[in-house]
């Protein structure tokens, strides 16, 4: 992983558990002169505002959503027993205590597990799938508008699909790995791969550039990392170290070329990749993959 990747990996990080931690304000915001459950519905807006402000697809910008449940989350149960018990002054200050110690047990889990970098989720999250849903669910109708050829839109529409498929396997793949190290790569392949999507989804045409990243990469990644899974069950031998040294060194060029694509999308500049996929072959021949 390059200095730069590195710090931008950090980064995110870092806003993922600002995200999670600005749920304490629940507390200090009790001070104000407005019923509890008030105050922790507007402790809300950090994790939204940071939402608005990150990439979308973006692992602070999920993570920040998750933040958002946890929020309503203590909101409506702050709320259900302030109603149920505020007559009674024992049971109030004790459903109080533990949902604040119920608060800070989910809280720490989501800090230690953004702190390594992997995908957090509160028991029962819904908020995160109803905005990626939105964000993902393209109008086909609208996008064929905008090319001429209709082979060419059925060709967009199923290597949209297909990078999806490969996103989604990649993803699942991931979450089996156990050395930290390779799932920090895995997830900052997946989010390069996700605002990549988005820039294909928000510019049909740009396709055109990225078809022959997107009838490569993605594929290969997913078949590289099963393998890998499935030869690795024991981490303690020396092929595994090598395996695991080899997938580190893969990742790190797939991100990379990644990267690539999109920024010159961005840039509306010409691609080819055929220099990185050569290499790529080698590697994995070199690999035996």
């Amino acid at each position: 992983m390059t200095d730069v990747q590195l710090e931008q990996n950090q980064e995110e990080k870092k806003w993922a558990r600002r995200a999670h931690i600005s749920t304490l304000l629940t507390y200090p915001m009790a001070l104000l002169p407005f019923p509890f459950y008030f105050s922790s519905l507007g402790a809300m807006v950090y994790p939204f505002v940071m939402w608005l402000s990150r990439t979308k697809s973006s692992y602070s910008a999920k993570q920040s959503l998750e933040a958002m449940y946890l929020q309503a989350l203590l909101s409506l149960g702050y709320f259900g027993f302030g109603t149920k018990f505020g007559e009674d002054r024992v049971l109030l200050v004790f459903s109080y205590v533990l949902m604040a110690f119920l608060h800070v047990i989910f809280l720490g889990i989501a800090i230690y597990r953004t702190t390594i970098g992997k995908p957090h989720h509160y028991p029962f999250s819904f908020f995160p799938l109803l905005f990626s849903s939105h964000q993902t669910k393209e109008n086909w109708n609208e996008l064929k508008k905008k090319f001429e050829d209709k082979v060419e839109f059925s060709e967009y529409k199923s290597q949209m699909e297909k990078l999806d498929t490969y996103r989604l396997s990649t993803e699942k793949d991931s979450k089996s790995l156990t050395d930290v190290g390779l799932q920090g790569l895995c997830n900052e392949y997946l989010h390069s791969l996700s605002d990549l999507r988005v820039k294909l989804a928000e510019d049909p045409l740009a396709y055109r550039k990225a078809k022959q990243f997107l009838n490569y990469f993605p594929e290969t990644v997913s078949k590289i990392l099963n393998q890998y899974i499935r030869v690795n069950q024991n981490t303690n031998t020396p092929e595994a170290d090598k395996r695991k040294s080899e997938l580190n060194s893969l990742l790190s060029e797939v991100i990379k070329t990644t990267e690539q694509v999109r920024n010159k999308l961005k840039a509306d500049e010409t691609l080819n990749l055929d220099v990185e996929i050569t290499a790529m072959k080698k590697n994995i021949e070199f690999g035996g993959y």
